[in-house]
């Protein structure tokens, strides 16, 4: 019973390794504390300078914690999308490099646990810099602006975003020999989904849409063009807005609704997100399975094996 329950609960051996390796000197402590350091103060600087320039004096108003929140949510979600692909851009092809990915594919591990191993290891470090920020954003409790709900729907956001531009980035190491190259590409796709996304929505809308409901006469539309769904900024200005309870058009064919009511676009980026990384992470399991053997699941000779592994401890 107690090998059933150890297999059942078994950590993937790349991540728990990983994990291992990155963990055990003060790297990361020392990357953990100064990034959190630096976040306090920019925050207190924000709040201060907001302070300052409404006019209010030293009183802090509403505007002022909304404000403040805004600018703590865009800079977690900039280093998201600044180091996210960067962490997993080699992740494969590295292994690659250093000629010690077929070591680790000669071994009784699915291809599958591999890729999600590779993929959660490498973004250990984003995943943990997002959850010791908390009671930094903690600090927007003291007011009671914004609540426990919005916290969780903003932490949400950056880890589905996290992983979303992980796989990107372990889908183009899987694919391409080379780190440099992965990396360079990556960030190109990653450029499309954020500016190339905006750019084709205000062209259509103003060489397209436009000019139709000028010339019948109707009314401008005020929904968002289905392509910017799948911009993640757009998903995070949407979920800003509908937080502090304002919208508008931010650019033509781009409607950031809030309240309760309208288009909610974060919602609809977070579904198509988790199934555009779906999606990539199965190809990439697939490019490193040429033998076409189980992604996932182990065959029941290597059960066998593990199974007399344990019985022999």
């Amino acid at each position: 019973m107690v090998n059933i329950m150890k297999r059942k609960f078994r950590i993937n051996p790349v991540l728990l390794k990983e994990l291992k390796v990155k963990m055990r000197g003060k790297k990361a402590v020392f990357l953990i504390g100064c990034y959190n350091l630096a976040l306090t103060l920019l925050t207190l600087f924000i709040m201060k300078t907001t302070m300052m320039n409404g006019g209010y004096g030293s009183r802090i108003t509403a505007q002022n914690i909304f404000g403040t929140y805004a600018f703590m949510a865009v800079m977690q979600f900039g280093l998201i999308t600044l180091i996210a692909p960067a962490l997993t851009a080699g992740a494969i092809s590295g292994e690659r490099e250093k000629q010690t990915l077929d070591i680790l594919m000669s071994t009784t591990m699915r291809h599958g646990s591999i890729i999600i191993g590779k993929l959660f290891a490498s973004l250990s470090h984003i995943i943990l810099l997002i959850v010791s920020s908390v009671p930094i954003f903690s600090i927007i409790f003291l007011y009671g602006v914004i609540g426990t709900k919005e916290l969780l729907q903003i932490f949400l956001f950056y880890i589905v975003t996290a992983i979303t531009l992980g796989s990107i980035g372990l889908f183009m190491s899987t694919f391409i020999k080379k780190s440099t190259a992965s990396n360079v590409l990556s960030y190109a796709v990653i450029l499309f989904l954020y500016l190339g996304t905006l750019f084709i929505t205000i062209f259509y809308e103003q060489t397209v849409v436009m000019p139709r409901y000028i010339a019948t006469g109707m009314a401008y539309p005020t929904n968002t063009f289905w392509l910017m769904y799948c911009n993640p900024a757009a998903g995070l200005m949407s979920l800003l807005s509908t937080q502090i309870g304002q919208g508008g058009a931010m650019f033509p064919g781009v409607y950031i609704s809030g309240g309760q009511s309208g288009t909610q676009i974060w919602i609809i980026n977070i579904i198509i997100s988790l199934v555009l990384s779906a999606v990539l992470l199965f190809f990439s399991a697939l490019k490193l399975n040429p033998a076409g053997r189980k992604l996932f699941r182990k065959n029941r000779d290597m059960e066998i094996i593990d199974r007399f592994l344990e019985d022999d401890k």
